[in-house]
C-alpha cells in the first residue's frame, strides 16, 4: 500500500462560483503511480464545499437559487449546508471512477480568492 499528497491551488472569482477541479485531480493520480485505491480531495477553507455531480450551466443556477434561499437573511453562514470540505472517489485502473458526465467541482461559498485543494492517493 503506497500514499501520495500533493497540495493544488485554484483562484475563485465570485461567490458562488463552480471551479471544474476534475484535471487537477486526474493529474494528482498519475503523478502518483498509483492504479487502484481511493482518492481523497479536501479543501482546508471553511467557505468552500467539494461537489460531484454533472458541470451543466441549469444545475449550476439552480444550485446558485437554492443558497439564495438559504441565506434570504444576507447571512451566507447556512452555505455549509451544501456539500462537504472532503470527498472520497475511487481510483481505478489509474483513472478516476466517474460516471459519464461527472465532474468534481469546488464551490466557492462565501468570498472569492486564492483557494487550495490536497488531495491524498491510497492504494497500489
Amino acid at each position: 500500500m503506497r500514499t501520495h499528497q500533493e497540495e493544488r491551488s485554484t483562484t475563485t472569482e465570485r461567490a458562488p462560483d463552480f471551479i471544474d477541479i476534475t484535471e487537477e485531480i486526474q493529474d494528482a493520480l498519475d503523478a502518483s503511480g498509483i492504479s487502484n485505491g481511493q482518492v481523497t480531495v479536501f479543501s482546508p477553507h471553511a467557505s468552500c464545499a467539494i461537489l460531484v455531480n454533472e458541470r451543466e450551466s441549469g444545475l449550476l443556477e439552480d444550485i446558485k437559487r437554492t443558497l439564495d434561499r438559504l441565506s434570504s437573511n444576507g447571512s451566507r453562514r447556512r452555505y455549509g449546508l451544501i456539500g462537504s470540505p472532503s470527498i472520497v472517489l475511487p481510483a481505478m485502473f489509474g483513472r478516476l471512477a466517474l460516471g459519464t458526465w461527472q465532474r468534481v467541482l469546488l464551490v466557492e461559498l462565501d468570498q472569492a480568492g486564492a483557494r487550495s485543494i490536497v488531495v491524498q492517493i491510497v492504494g497500489e
